[in-house]
């Protein structure tokens, strides 16, 4: 083996350095689609598009309205060009997709004829400067996602097999980014038709069965006006305050579906009281008042997390109850409602979670006592939020 002449040290150095440019670009493109900046088709061809040096490159995806034809979904360098399809038969990109194999020309600009725009044929003045081409496959696995091209202008150096092969692998670890990023996209709207299927659930269960058991009290109230006045106001006065709960539960749906899952108030009350449904043999009844979620202390809202806690454990091991209504009323004072139908609080046994509520309202400077309902008990946790 012969020894190595300084240009055989400088062609390693160069290629060392466009290796290292491609593996850089690969980890910039994998880091920026895994935490959704910018459009993904757009990044991969920005960033080879650099690397490479090229003024002209496009990314080009198989259209699922037309079978064997590929759409330029991203154009570099002709950005009017964007939109533009080829078919797949007799092309150079529709050869790489179907074969998976990258390829090189010498010429790119001698194929503009293939190329078609809303208006029929591009304009042969749009491809015909560019010269070498590279062209690789987006593959992922056993799945060809796309084609990956890249052009020079005539008058510049012309791709090599080692350009391709660098291209390649960039092009392979683009496509599994891909992939990955639009499986988690899929993920997450799935994570949200379950929350809006969820939500329908609740309008269900909780408010639709409400205003049709509040019309029917209505009508039966319409009925007894001429008869006995009272009793029909009395029943009137009932339905209005079973339609302004209703309301207050619409808002609370409407905020949860114009509001993302966090970790709000409302959305830690809500874990909570789903928590504890096994236990309980049933789901209460929620009902936020006020500014819950922009008023309310961390502080605050930590302790009437642990007091729902407590106060929901109880009545699945004391009371016996068929129902609960949990209210949240934010104001001056943050206030905590639990009422459930239960037997009550009986007159022995521990006292420690009570102590609890009260001592967590009192560092806080608020106040707690439980009082009996007709039937069950009422329990109720204050603490000042100004």
């Amino acid at each position: 083996m012969g020894q190595k002449t300084p240009r055989d040290y400088d062609r390693l150095l160069r290629e060392s350095r466009r290796r290292e440019s491609w593996l850089r670009a690969s980890n910039e493109i994998t880091a920026a689609l895994l935490t959704g900046n910018g459009s993904d088709l757009h990044l991969v061809t920005s960033h080879a598009r650099d690397v490479a040096g090229a003024p002209f490159a496009a990314i080009a995806l198989p259209d699922d309205e037309r079978p064997g034809t590929l759409v330029f979904h991203v154009v570099l360098g002709a950005e009017h060009l964007t939109g533009a399809s080829i078919a797949m038969e007799g092309t150079a990109s529709g050869m790489v997709f179907s074969s998976g194999n990258p390829l090189l020309i010498d010429n790119y600009g001698d194929a503009a004829a293939s190329w078609q725009g809303d208006g029929g044929s591009v304009a042969p003045s749009d491809l015909k400067p560019l010269g070498s081409a590279a062209i690789v496959p987006l593959t992922a696995g056993d799945a060809i996602l796309g084609v990956l091209l890249l052009c020079r202008l005539r008058d510049e150096p012309l791709f090599e097999q080692s350009d391709l092969d660098l291209l390649r692998n960039f092009a392979a670890h683009a496509a599994l980014a891909l992939q990955y990023a639009a499986a988690r996209a899929d993920q997450q709207r799935l994570v949200v038709f379950e929350d809006r299927d969820r939500i329908a659930r609740d309008l269900h269960d909780l408010v639709i069965q409400r205003i049709f058991a509040t019309g029917m009290a209505l009508e039966a109230a319409a009925a007894l006006v001429a008869a006995d006045p009272d009793d029909a106001a009395a029943r009137i006065r009932l339905a209005v305050d079973d339609l302004d709960q209703t309301i207050q539960e619409i808002r609370t749906t409407v905020f949860a579906l114009r509001h993302p899952p966090a970790e709000s108030l409302r959305s830690l009350v809500a874990a909570e009281v789903t928590a504890a449904e096994p236990t309980l043999g049933f789901k209460p009844s929620v009902r936020f008042a006020g500014p819950v979620d922009t008023s309310v202390h961390a502080e605050a809202g930590k302790q009437l997390v642990s007091v729902l806690r407590e106060a929901l454990s109880n009545v699945a091991r004391h009371a016996h109850a068929t129902s609960t209504a949990i209210e949240i009323v934010s104001g001056d004072d943050l206030v905590l409602r639990v009422t459930d139908n239960g037997i009550g609080i009986p007159d022995s046994g521990r006292r420690s979670g009570l102590s609890n509520m009260s001592v967590r309202a009192g560092r806080l400077g608020g106040s707690f006592h439980i009082t009996p309902a007709e039937p069950g008990t009422e329990l109720y946790w204050s603490v000042p939020l100004r």
